[in-house]
């Protein structure tokens, strides 16, 4: 007599890519830190890219010495497109392994958002750190599988000197949002379950969006770089508009996954290109759909 084996995909993958106990923080506390989640010379494209981009769009390249005009916490939205190399970030094998595991394989990407943090609060928060939350935008109590999966990808050490993340552990199976005494992180007040995620550049912490997070102060000049990665079940609507907007030549030049991740299998999305209803976004002239630059 033969005992059963369990035949599945994503379990197999996780096993080969030794990722047991990942999975298993995931389940138990919520996140899971992932080191050498990319390797160096990708980890400095991306940090380079994120500098160039925050540039372009803000007028003034950030300097991650002195962090000069970058105090307090910024964000910068619609990355992907901007540098290839956000495109092999997005694909780091170890990192999509955990999203299957939280979404599915059929997930798609909602969001690619570079962010900074600097010394302070500055305009941009007042209290000086970043309030604890969950990523999950569904009605409260939210639903006991994961909508969604968040991924923060290091493009510096992240250090406590740096205003590091803050998770409370558990707390995803809470199915809420933290009440306004619960997402504090500073003060006679501050959430005593709160615990600090460190790690160097490269690494990556992947958790189910239901899990609290946020960020403490930095009480130092010099700034902390990340990269934030949000993917979606298909069904939801995603934050960034990839499906219509990716050209068609970095989906050539990317694997099949990929594509699955900027939308292309999904089939909703419907205007009076009436025979397009029934056909994957993989199958249709895009160009029909592209958003009219005005």
């Amino acid at each position: 007599m033969h005992t059963s084996t369990l035949a599945n995909p994503c379990l197999d993958e996780l096993s080969r890519l030794q990722l047991e106990r990942n999975a298993l923080e995931l389940e138990v506390c919520g996140y899971t830190v992932v080191e050498e989640a990319i390797d160096p010379d990708l980890t400095a494209r991306g940090l380079e890219a994120t500098l160039r981009t925050f540039a372009e769009r803000r007028g003034k390249r950030p300097d991650v010495q002195t962090g000069e005009g970058y105090e307090g916490y910024w964000s910068s939205h619609y990355m992907l497109l901007k540098d290839p190399a956000f495109e092999r970030i997005l694909m780091a094998e170890k990192v999509l392994a955990l999203i299957d595991y939280l979404v599915g394989e059929d997930c798609i990407l909602s969001s690619t958002t570079g962010l900074i943090r600097g010394k302070g609060g500055g305009d941009t928060l007042p209290s000086g750190y970043l309030p604890l939350h969950g990523d999950d935008i569904s009605p409260q109590p939210h639903p006991a599988f994961n909508n969604f999966a968040s991924v923060n990808v290091f493009l510096t050490d992240m250090t406590e000197e740096s205003g590091c993340l803050a998770f409370v552990p558990g707390s995803h199976k809470r199915l809420r949002q933290p009440t306004a005494q619960e997402r504090v992180l500073a003060g006679e007040g501050a959430n005593r379950e709160a615990v600090p995620v460190v790690a160097p550049a490269g690494s990556a912490v992947v958790w189910p969006s239901h899990t609290w997070h946020g960020s403490w102060e930095s009480p130092t000049a010099a700034l902390r770089v990340t990269l934030a990665l949000l993917f979606g079940r298909p069904h939801l609507q995603p934050f960034d508009l990839y499906r219509e907007s990716v050209p068609d030549e970095v989906l050539e030049r990317n694997s099949p996954r990929f594509a699955t991740l900027m939308g292309m299998d999904t089939f909703y999305g419907w205007n009076d290109n009436r025979d397009d209803w029934m056909k994957q976004w993989r199958d249709r002239d895009r160009s029909r759909y592209a958003p009219r630059v005005v």
